[in-house]
């Protein structure tokens, strides 16, 4: 976020694309915090309480789910903006350790000895580790350090959005006796609604409200689930999304489960439930991608 601003404000040196994505960057973080405090304060001290009038130990159990999924994803969203996934997190003894990998190169925008995998990143104005992708909801980009708190990330907001337009359903069943006959209505719901707008019929701005939440949270949830589902056939393929595009695979060579060890790490059951920053194995960054073949095919042998 505090980069994409950066990049706003210069007045020289910066080009209209690199723009135009800084600013998409900070419109989608901002989305994503409007969504996510909107549908959580909304939930918790009205919905939940008119819902269930009579029953505090059913919104107690709602309440304890939304906390939940509300601390994992903002806590890997913190996790995500305050990691530090450049080349500058190794230390100058891995940087002389890079030099001995086989498939080191030099940047040539920062001039620096970079392992296998690293790409600069324009927007980020620095060559990430392992790089995946730059993250428009993020700000920051996706490398070695927070791939696993990303992938969290996704699936926690895909739980908390589907989970708030639950809510949103019943509420609007209670209120204002809407049936759900399924999927299509959905549609049946927003024909009616830009019907009624054609026609000065309007909507009531509660209804209103209440519909628009549940299309955020229906399209949040949506781009949130394709998102960890594809993260999480890249991580157990051992690929990240540039390798994918390409066609790469030459660092895939590793079991499923290796591969996931590679991106989570041995305490990889801790960073399912709770966003902590917990230490990670930096020996994936410097693998010979010939040598871990290698290993496979003794291992097959």
């Amino acid at each position: 976020m505090i980069q994409a601003f950066r990049i706003l404000c210069r007045c020289r040196g910066i080009k209209v694309q690199a723009r135009l994505m800084a600013f998409g960057s900070i419109l989608c973080m901002l989305y994503f915090l409007l969504m996510t405090f909107t549908v959580t304060s909304l939930g918790w001290f009205e919905i939940l309480p008119n819902l269930y009038p009579h029953k505090p130990d059913l919104i107690q159990t709602h309440k304890t789910v939304i906390s939940f999924v509300f601390v994992n994803a903002i806590g890997n969203c913190i996790l995500i903006l305050g990691t530090d996934t450049s080349i500058h997190r190794l230390s100058p003894e891995l940087k002389k350790k890079v030099l001995g990998t086989k498939e080191m190169k030099n940047c040539s925008v920062c001039h620096e000895a970079v392992p296998a995998r690293t790409h600069h990143c324009y927007l980020c104005e620095t060559c990430v580790l392992k790089r995946d992708h730059h993250c428009f909801f993020m700000t920051v980009c996706i490398g070695f350090f927070n791939h696993r708190y990303f992938v969290m990330f996704c699936f926690y907001m895909m739980i908390g959005t589907f989970y708030g337009m639950f809510l949103i359903v019943l509420y609007l069943k209670k209120l204002f006796n809407t049936t759900f006959y399924g999927p299509q209505t959905f549609i049946t719901i927003l024909y009616d609604i830009v019907y009624g707008f054609v026609t000065e019929h309007y909507p009531d701005e509660k209804y209103f409200f209440l519909v628009v939440l549940m299309y955020g949270c229906l399209t949040a949830g949506m781009i949130a689930a394709s998102l960890w589902f594809w993260h999480v056939l890249l991580v157990i393929s051992g690929q990240t999304t540039h390798e994918s595009r390409k066609g790469v695979a030459r660092h895939s060579g590793k079991s499923l489960y290796r591969n996931f060890l590679d991106v989570f790490g041995k305490y990889w059951i801790v960073s399912v439930f709770l966003p902590l920053p917990l230490p990670m194995n930096y020996e994936p960054l410097f693998e010979n991608y010939h040598e871990c073949q290698n290993c496979e095919c003794k291992k097959n042998s």
